[in-house]
């Protein structure tokens, strides 16, 4: 064999090893790219970005240890305990908007909304378009008109006002004159048409989307219905299909009274078992804005706490959750 034979078949085999490589660059490319569009497919099912934090753990509130087993304690230790748990943060959001209320009534209404990517879809899709169902305004619509205007398709849910069921707000909120409640009434003792949850998101036709966030701040002889809502979500599985929880809650006194004791009891306890599915406090904002404005400036829940076991005074506490455990849409 010559050297120019030899020169030459080389250079074939260079030739045929370069486009070899340059192919199985290119099968690679291509397989690297069709698995990250496969594993962004299954993160936009699940709701994971890849990104996420983890479920925190819940931090201790060694105020309540001395105290007896929930349930089984006294009315002024079950008080205590309720009373430790809401000023114990269990996340810190480090991105929120604290919307809506009226300075009139000191900021009453307002609401804590985290924005953090995890819990505030908008944050990664801007034109993804939020579901929030809002129970209770008390005639203010300051906040379900802010989370409108953030570009979300809010529901707000009121029987006993007197505005036209169906109204569109010029926000584009949408006024449903319905009360929430355990089971589905056309008419209840007041005269007011009632439904569950379940039944309102198949009425409304959102089943099969995410409840971006849902607002529960209602009044009742009881207290509210915050206990109602509560319960359904953990019975129905619905919890896992809200991204943001906030509440007003109604601790209603004389505590010496047993059924007012027994829902005390029974909002922490839920309270806590929506912590064992993945929510987590982020936020707690004292609600004495009533007294504030008509006993005196400077009075504080404290005042409530001192007169609530014997007196009607209630403690008001608006309180914001985020849902780490998210897993699928609601479907009813």
């Amino acid at each position: 064999m010559t050297r120019a034979s030899l020169a030459s078949g080389t250079a074939l085999v260079l030739i045929v090893f370069v486009v070899f490589l340059y192919n199985l660059k290119d099968l690679n490319s291509k397989e690297m790219t069709q698995n990250r569009n496969l594993v962004a497919s299954m993160e936009k099912v699940v709701g994971n970005t890849g990104s996420d934090k983890p479920l925190p753990p819940l931090p201790e509130i060694r105020a309540n240890g001395p105290l007896k087993p929930a349930g089984q304690a006294s009315a002024a230790e079950e008080l205590e305990r309720i009373w430790n748990y809401v000023y114990q943060m269990q996340y810190k959001c480090t991105d929120s908007l604290y919307l809506g209320g009226m300075k009139n009534v000191l900021m009453d209404g307002a609401y804590d909304v985290c924005i953090e990517p995890q819990f505030w879809t908008r944050a990664k899709e801007p034109g993804y378009k939020c579901l929030m169902y809002s129970f209770g305004v008390g005639n203010d619509f300051s906040f379900d008109d802010e989370m409108a205007r953030l570009g979300c398709e809010v529901h707000s849910f009121v029987a006993a006002m007197k505005f036209r069921d169906g109204m569109v707000r010029k926000s584009g909120v949408v006024f449903h004159k319905i009360g929430i409640s355990a089971q589905d009434l056309e008419s209840d003792s007041n005269g007011w048409k009632m439904r569950t949850l379940s039944t309102l998101i198949k009425e409304l036709g959102h089943s099969g989307r995410y409840l971006d966030y849902l607002k529960v701040d209602t009044d009742a002889p009881q207290g509210g219905f915050e206990d109602t809502v509560i319960h359904e979500l953990l019975t129905t599985g619905l919890h896992s299909c809200v991204r943001q929880y906030a509440m007003e809650i109604h601790v209603m006194g004389p505590l010496t009274d047993p059924t007012r004791l027994a829902r005390c009891r029974t909002l922490y306890r839920q309270m806590t078992l929506l912590n064992d599915q993945g929510w987590r406090l982020y936020n707690t904002t004292d609600n004495a804005r009533w007294n504030q404005l008509h006993v005196r400036p400077d009075f504080t829940q404290w005042d409530n706490r001192m007169g609530i076991m014997t007196s009607t005074s209630p403690i008001l506490w608006e309180t914001a959750f985020v849902n780490f455990n998210v897993k699928g849409p609601c479907v009813v």
